[in-house]
């Protein structure tokens, strides 16, 4: 599964992150030490801990993720219990994994899950139904129905229709569940640009049918796009949900280097809701975070329903075991970064730390009960105790 590679993709983006701000700061006209200048300004502004006051959205836009954390808290259903957690914290943002093939594995205790076919048999569940029920303002939901796992093969027109249906029955699902309550729902992927090339390939070369690839992204994308977008156009006047698709991009830097990327070969060629941006490759600073939000928007095609640049951070954390220092620092610098860049939320990663501590051997027995047998993604710590990012956070929702 792709949690258990995470490890690697962050030992690869720590050594890569670097490169690429130089070279992108010389081939753009407004990266002079003065635009620098400027743009440090207007983060150091829009840094919560400098704000009066937090916009009143706030709770809304800012939350965090839970999947497959490695330690449970309570008897609750896992998902259960990580959604009433953030819930707890003050956040009414949460993002999740929505996959009926891997929902066992993506929320494993306390809970029998069956056998789901479809995301709206999942959606129906007990468990996800008490989440549905919980006082959320925006719902990310990691995607993907069977019928579309293998859109990088070949496929017939059948194969698109099909993935087109899937997101058009739970996109009408979720206007049902919905309507009326001012909930939006974000049916997103996970990092695309892995999704792409292979996990934690480097794509230096690219293969010879780099551009197949990329087309065959675009057709899928512009597949599940017209499924929530036709639903959404049906949606029962009145309804105070909203319910949007989103792409994830995560290695935006590389195409500074010549390296062909999802931003820059794929984007361009289908129109999306939103862009999400899983933020590692651009934590080096809060200008390296603002620029890379800019350059998305550069090459993104985003609809009507959020208008033209309409980007999130939708993935970023720090591996406190590994990296203990300047925590809160770090937070406020990337959170007003992305406040001043205008990104429509952000998603912090995650609750509980889903990564084993690579230096233990052999490897903790899950569930975990010590600190220090994992790396440190977290707002709540195995034994419940919040961590400094928690804490930060934890905050920050009680004053907005």
């Amino acid at each position: 599964m792709i949690h258990s590679r995470r490890q690697f993709l962050r030992n690869l983006s720590a050594v890569t992150a670097a490169a690429p701000l130089g070279v992108l700061a010389a081939t753009q006209d407004d990266q002079a030490p003065d635009a620098d200048a400027n743009l440090r300004a207007q983060i150091e502004a829009h840094r919560p801990a400098r704000l009066p006051s937090l916009p009143a959205d706030f709770k809304a836009r800012v939350g965090a993720a839970h999947v497959a954390g490695k330690y449970h808290c309570t008897d609750r259903p896992f998902l259960v219990e990580g959604a009433q957690k953030l819930i707890e914290l003050g956040t009414r943002l949460g993002k999740f994994w929505f996959d009926p093939r891997r929902v066992a594995s993506d929320y494993p205790f306390n809970r029998q899950w069956g056998q789901p076919r479809t995301l709206v048999e999942l959606a129906e569940t007990d468990a996800w139904q008490e989440v549905f029920a919980m006082p959320f303002a925006t719902l990310m939901l990691e995607a993907e129905a069977p019928v579309e796992s293998a859109w990088q093969n070949n496929q017939a027109g059948s194969f698109y229709e099909d993935v087109t249906a899937a997101y058009e029955t739970i996109t009408t699902w979720f206007y049902r569940q919905f309507r009326d309550r001012p909930v939006t729902v974000i049916l997103q992927h996970w990092e695309g640009d892995w999704l792409l090339r292979g996990a934690g390939k480097p794509w230096n070369p690219p293969p010879a049918d780099w551009q197949l690839k990329c087309e065959r992204m675009q057709r899928w994308l512009t597949a599940r796009q017209a499924g929530v977008s036709h639903a959404r156009a049906k949606a029962p006047s009145g309804a105070k949900c909203r319910v949007a698709h989103a792409a994830e991009v995560n290695r935006v830097l590389d195409m500074a280097r010549g390296i062909p990327t999802m931003t820059d070969k794929v984007l361009p060629g289908v129109e999306l809701d939103l862009i999400s941006y899983s933020a590692y490759d651009g934590m080096k600073d809060g200008v390296t975070l603002f620029k890379a939000i800019e350059l998305i928007r550069k090459h993104a095609r985003t609809g009507p329903l959020f208008g033209p640049g309409a980007v999130y951070v939708g993935e970023i954390g720090i591996p406190e075991n590994e990296q203990p220092s300047r925590i809160s620092e770090r937070w406020d610098e990337w959170l007003g970064a992305a406040l001043a860049a205008k990104a429509l939320y952000v998603a912090q990663w995650q609750l509980y730390c889903n990564e084993l501590n690579p230096r233990l051997k052999p490897p903790p027995a899950v569930p975990v009960k010590r600190a220090e047998d994992v790396r440190g993604f977290w707002l709540v710590q195995p034994d419940g105790s919040l961590s400094a990012t928690g804490n930060y956070f934890q905050s920050l929702w009680r004053r907005g």
